[in-house]
This record gives C-alpha cells, structure tokens and sequence, in this order.
C-alpha cells in the first residue's frame, strides 16, 4: 500500500471528526486539521495500523489534539484521496496489537522523531487469540475489552504530561491494591523536545460486576415503591466501600508521597470555595429565585463555613485523591468486593489541576452527594448515568423526600463514614477539624452542582439545595 499524504488525510479529516462521539468540539467552529504526528505499527499479514495525531485549530483561537489510530479498509467511511480508512479499534488484529504495545518496552519511532512508547506495569498481556468487543458508551476517551478479561482504554483528547488515571492506577497496581482493577500496561507519545503525553491504557476487565449507581438507584426505587429491603443487601455493602476508600487514600500516600497540609492549603481551599459560591449566588439571583431563596438566605452560614475552613491549624494530609469519586466510578464484583475506577479526576478540569495532591475528603464529600443524588432518583429523577456529572440521565422533576427513601440515605451515609473513618488512621486531623473539613467540602461540592443544575437542569436544583441545608442543619446540631 502506497503512503498516504497526510494533508489530504487531514482534509478529510475536517468533516468526519464532528461525527465521532468522543469529538469535545462539536460546538465550537473548526479553522483548520491537520496531523501534528504519526507512525505505523505493523499487523499480520501486510496490515498496518496508522496512528495519527491529529491537531484541531478552533475559529476562537483555541487548540485540541486527538488521537485517531486507522486501518485501511475498502469499506471504511473516511475517504482521502485513493485510500479509505476505518477505525482501528473496529478492527480486532489492530486493537490486539494496540494492546501489546501497552505490555512490551518497545519503541515504535514517529514522523516527527519521537516514539510510541510501552510502559508495562504487570507483565501480562492478553493471547494473540483473544476476542474483540467494542463497548458501546463512549463519551471522552473510546474502550475495547478483549476476551472479557483486559480493557484496552484509547485516550482520544490529548493533554501533555503525566495523566492522572495512568499514573495512579500504576502506582496502585505496583503496590498491591486489590480495589481497582489491575493496570498492565500503557502506552504514551514521547516527543523529540522531552514531553510525553499517554496515549492508552490497558487494564483487567470486571465481566459481572455492577456499578454502585445502578445498583443504589435501583435499590432506592424499590424502596420508593413500597417494596421491603434487607439492610443486608447494597446498604451493608457501603462499609467496605468506605474501608476501600481509607485503603485507596492509605495506599496512595506511601506510593505517591504525602505532606501534611499547611495553613496556606486551607486558606486556598477556603478561598477558591468562597469564590465559586460567589458566582453561583448571582446565577441563583438570576435565573430561578425563588427555588434557591433558601440557600440565598443562608449564604452568611455557608460563608462561615469556609471561613472556619480557611482557619484551620491542622486540615490533615494532603495526598494524591481520586479527584472525582461518586457511586458511578465504582463497581461492586459477585463477591461482594468494590473496585473504584476512572481516576481522571473532573474532566472539565486542566490536566495539572486534576491531578494536584488534595484533602482525601475531597473524595469522602463527593460520595456522600452521590448517595443524595442516588436517594433523589427515586422519586423520579435521574435513571441512568450520575445525574450530578454529565448528561441528563432521564429528565423529570424532583419530588419532595420519600421518608424511607431519606433513612436508606442517610443510612448509606453512616455506613460509608464509619468505615472510612474506621481505616483513614493518620489521614486525618481530630475529630472537631474533621468534622469542619468534611462539611466544607461537603458544602462546596453541593454549591457546584447547584451552579451546574441552574445552568442545565433546573429541573434538578432542588437536590443540591436540600444537601445544602441539611450539611448546614448538621453542622449547628453538632456545635449545641
């Protein structure tokens, strides 16, 4: 096969990439594509995979790298002069030699003069003869599972630097952690001047487990309707999620380092929040009134709150933190065993951001609201994804509480602390600056999906307000 031009192949390019799922840019206007890089990674047979990085320049001055790898294919919908070309991932040879890339130490050398580049992690990889099968749900990055036991993760929207969920789930493996599915290799682009940028991972696939969300919710409905629920079912289940959540946190501070936190950690933290309920007060002023009064009317407690935060002596560790933890990146195996996944943090954040050492109860706070937003479901809002971070998961408005439904919440709430807190050991500070820690973050991340319900689902404003009174009510109750 002769060598395809690549100015044509990023011509062609222009108008099929809005049509990928994994694109970010579809609401932006396209200037120009062009492809920065690329190499050749040799199939069996005569094949070839054509790994492309291909830059996208916006109509507002910005930029984008994705990472598109292709085979060449008679009926491949992406023409470019004489050649066509397809997905690789749709191809099983290709994704198969994607997937040992990610085991081996080998280099493959690029146009530009940097490398693709191995990083195994356990050594294993799966057998030449493995099954392919594409997952269907891909939003940011796109994901093949291989003979039902490896996942092969393709990062689509590049960012140099270390990636935290490469990073982190390679740390974890090495260490032993049995709550995440183990990392056996990835692969990055090493690039002439020095910097890397990760490119893909691959990692043991979880056939049969349930995700948290999915079980909570629906656990939560059944309740909703009336049906009777063994607290020895999912509830007595978030114990052990709380204890691999400590161990998460434990693990990762031997592994990746840790310090203890300084007044000017809490002073920024304290700020960064101040500043975010700011903005979303004035939004709250402007589009809906009077469904956020309440919470403008205790805007001098939330304040106080941060404040309190701000003036801390001890705010405990700061480590390395899963950075966007809630019950839809967790999976809960036949055996009963959680798995935590998906460490990349919030992926509206910058790269650097999101992978900033932080309060492990930044963490703690984010799953707390995922059992709120899992309660809220039942009462008609919120069948699919998490409803608090992405797509609208159903629609529908929101119900006053269901009073069976609020114990199973505030149950799961219990549990989960009382586990965490059982296996954080030195993780935290005392149990008085605990508690304001917790109930600030707790707070601040309310607040955010207030911003962010009003902004696309103000349908769904009554969740973080309730969350908001009732961390508020808690805090003065603990202080009487």
């Amino acid at each position: 096969m002769t060598a395809p031009d690549m100015h044509t192949l990023a011509a062609a390019m222009a108008p099929w990439l809005p049509s990928r799922r994994w694109f970010q840019g579809k609401a932006r206007d396209t200037a120009g594509v062009e492809i920065l890089d690329h190499a050749t990674i040799d199939l069996p047979g005569d094949g070839q995979v054509l790994v492309a990085v291909v830059g996208v320049a916006y109509a507002d001055g910005g930029h984008d790298r994705y990472l598109v790898p292709l085979v060449a294919s008679p009926d491949g919908e992406l023409a470019a002069g004489q050649h066509r070309w397809a997905d690789a991932l749709d191809d099983a040879d290709a994704v198969r030699a994607l997937a040992r890339l990610a085991t081996e130490e080998s280099t493959v050398s690029t146009a530009q003069g940097g490398v693709l580049a191995g990083r195994p992690v356990t050594g294993e990889r799966p057998p030449d003869d493995a099954g392919v099968r594409r997952l269907g749900v891909e939003q940011t990055n796109s994901s093949v599972v291989l003979g039902d036991a490896w996942i092969l993760k393709v990062l689509r929207r590049l960012e140099a630097g270390p990636h935290p969920d490469v990073e982190v789930t390679a740390a974890l493996t090495a260490a032993g952690f049995a709550h995440v599915p183990a990392q056996h290799g990835s692969w990055v682009l090493r690039q002439s001047d020095g910097s890397e940028t990760a490119l893909s991972v691959l990692a043991d696939f979880l056939a049969g487990a349930h995700e948290g969300w999915d079980l909570a919710t629906a656990e939560t409905r059944r309740l909703a309707a009336g049906e009777e629920v063994s607290e020895d079912e999912l509830l007595a289940s978030f114990d052990p999620l709380g204890e691999a959540v400590a161990g998460l946190h434990n693990t990762l501070s031997d592994a990746m380092g840790w310090r203890d936190a300084t007044r000017e950690d809490a002073a920024a933290w304290s700020q960064a929040m101040l500043d975010q309920l700011d903005g979303v007060l004035a939004l709250a002023g402007q589009r809906a009134p009077e469904l956020t009064a309440d919470v403008r009317g205790v805007a001098d407690e939330l304040r106080a709150a941060f404040h309190e935060l701000g003036g801390l002596a001890d705010a405990g560790r700061v480590t390395r933190i899963h950075g966007d933890l809630h019950l839809g990146q967790v999976l809960r195996e036949t055996d009963g065993t959680w798995k935590l996944l998906d460490f990349e943090g919030e992926p509206a954040r910058p790269l650097e951001e999101r992978g900033a050492p932080s309060s492990p109860l930044r963490d703690v706070a984010g799953m707390l609201r995922s059992f709120d937003y899992a309660a809220a479901a039942a009462t008609g809002a919120g069948a699919g994804s998490e409803p608090a971070l992405g797509a609208d998961p159903g629609g529908g408005t929101t119900s006053p509480g269901d009073p069976v439904v609020d114990q199973w919440r505030d149950t799961a709430r219990r549990r989960f602390l009382a586990g965490y807190i059982r296996h954080a050991g030195g993780l935290l500070p005392g149990a008085r600056a605990s508690e304001a820690l917790l109930a600030a973050f707790e707070l601040d991340k309310a607040v955010y999906e207030l911003g962010y319900e009003l902004a696309n689902r103000p349908a769904w404003v009554s969740i973080p307000v309730g969350g908001i009174l009732r961390t508020l009510d808690a805090r003065k109750a603990s202080r009487q």
